[in-house]
């Protein structure tokens, strides 16, 4: 069951499809989604959408549809009118946001362990677009993690591969984690594929331009493996610091603190600050991060605090003051039952998102009011995790829960809701015909809503 966690979490010849120019060419708008969860903070929040609201929602429509070879896992995501998207057949694909047309393809390869009861797996990483200057030019890149434990940088406007770093040795190895790129520098999470076997975990810092190894930090000592970073790395554009959690740690004669932990780096991943779960809160062997966390503020006694918050696979969800990440959490809530299967919806692993005012919190299996949910979408407050309002979903949710002014975006099963924030009013849902589920985040980036599916088919919807 664990690793069918890892499942969730997302070299030099370039196939080119189509040889037309990206669409929209120009500076990244307000409304594009550059990242996984949109920016350095994962909040999932696109502040600047306004064309996709509270009342234009329930009359979202299929636009277009995109079949790759393979399951879609990873989030779209959307700059100068390109969609990028991996899937399992080892491509990145750039696809026309205003028609669906395949612009262009790159292979990064893929990973199968025999005996291991897993699937072959390619691109499950999540693509970011930043730029670089390379020899005086300034140029946009899409930096992504390859199937084949390859970290790439590849050229926006033709998928060419700009520069290509080894993070791991295959199929041992494998790159779930979703860039995060943040001052000329990407981090990159270190795990395994799906425990089999393990690997020792970490996270790399590299240089965007280059690709050279800045730094590293592992997550268990010397000898030790497990404590791998499934999700992704957030960072608080304040202070610099970085924040991630880590999965189960395998046999080791040291202790390792940082193995099914909250952690806290600065930017040259020196450690700064972490947290283990206690014994008493893992419900078996499996009650790891799978997840990545969200930055957002609270109150707390007249008290405004920069918090961190990530739900752990036991089904509860963790909240810490920034600053004081070892204290422990000022809050937990449990979300779910917990356990060691997402897609049996007994694990935790959903990302929240947070407007700016109001953190939304997706799980599992649950009960409410007397009533059992294959799966929930909440508001909880801020400042304690008490839930303002609960939707039961017809499904289990595993991939983050994204957000616009007013709407709240989930993907749950085999069906996607759009949500009111103010009332938890269901606004609009959409289920696939083929009754494959959808595991990854939903994109709302400049008036179009993205969600893709395991049976590899990326819609693209409009009001």
């Amino acid at each position: 069951m664990r690793r069918t966690a890892r499942l969730l979490a997302v070299a030099g010849m370039v196939a080119v499809v189509a040889g037309a120019p990206l669409s929209g060419a120009g500076a990244q708008t307000s409304g594009d989604w550059p990242s996984y969860l949109n920016n350095g903070a994962r909040t999932g929040f696109n502040s600047a959408e306004t064309v996709v609201t509270p009342a234009t929602s329930p009359r979202l429509h299929q636009l277009w549809a995109d079949t790759a070879g393979g399951s879609i896992s990873a989030e779209p995501i959307q700059v100068n009118g390109v969609v990028y998207y991996g899937s399992w057949d080892g491509l990145e694909h750039a696809v026309d946001a205003a028609t669906g047309t395949q612009l262009w393809s790159a292979p990064l390869g893929q990973t199968t362990v025999t005996g291991c009861g897993q699937p072959t797996t390619g691109v499950a990483s999540t693509a970011t677009v930043g730029t670089i200057t390379l020899k005086g030019v300034a140029t946009q890149a899409v930096f992504v993690a390859g199937g084949d434990s390859n970290f790439y940088a590849l050229n926006a406007s033709n998928g060419a591969v700009i520069w290509k770093v080894p993070l791991g040795t295959p199929p041992g190895s494998f790159l779930w984690s979703s860039p995060l790129f943040y001052k000329g520098s990407i981090y990159e999470g270190l795990a395994s594929f799906g425990d089999c076997p393990l690997i020792r975990g970490g996270i790399v810092q590299l240089d965007a331009t280059t690709g050279t190894v800045q730094h590293t930090l592992y997550t268990m000592p010397s000898g030790c493996l497990g404590a791998g970073v499934w999700g992704s790395p957030a960072v608080d554009s304040a202070t610099g610091d970085i924040y991630f959690a880590t999965g189960n740690g395998g046999s080791c004669s040291s202790a390792a603190p940082l193995a099914v932990a909250v952690v806290q780096t600065d930017s040259s991943l020196n450690l700064l600050s972490s947290w283990q779960v206690p014994a008493s809160q893992l419900t078996n062997n499996d009650s790891d991060f799978g997840s990545t966390p969200t930055l957002f503020t609270a109150t707390i006694g007249g008290v405004v605090h920069q918090m961190v918050g990530v739900q752990n696979k036991n089904g509860i969800y963790y909240a810490f003051d920034r600053s004081a990440i070892s204290r422990g959490p000022l809050w937990h809530k449990r979300m779910s039952a917990g356990g060691a299967c997402p897609t049996c919806g007994t694990a935790g692993i959903s990302p929240s998102a947070y407007d700016g005012q109001h953190l939304f919190v997706g799980s599992g299996k649950t009960t409410v009011s007397g009533v059992t949910c294959a799966g929930t979408i909440r508001e909880v407050q801020p400042s304690n995790g008490t839930a303002v309002w609960t939707d039961c979903l017809q499904g289990p949710v595993l991939g983050a829960v994204t957000a616009v002014p007013g709407v709240a975006f989930v993907g749950a099963g085999h069906t996607v809701y759009a949500v009111g924030t103010s009332t938890g009013a269901i606004l609009w849902s959409y289920q696939d015909s083929s009754g494959r589920h959808f595991w990854g985040a939903i994109t709302i980036s400049n008036g179009e809503v993205y969600a893709a599916t395991m049976g590899g088919n990326l819609y693209a919807f409009v009001t």
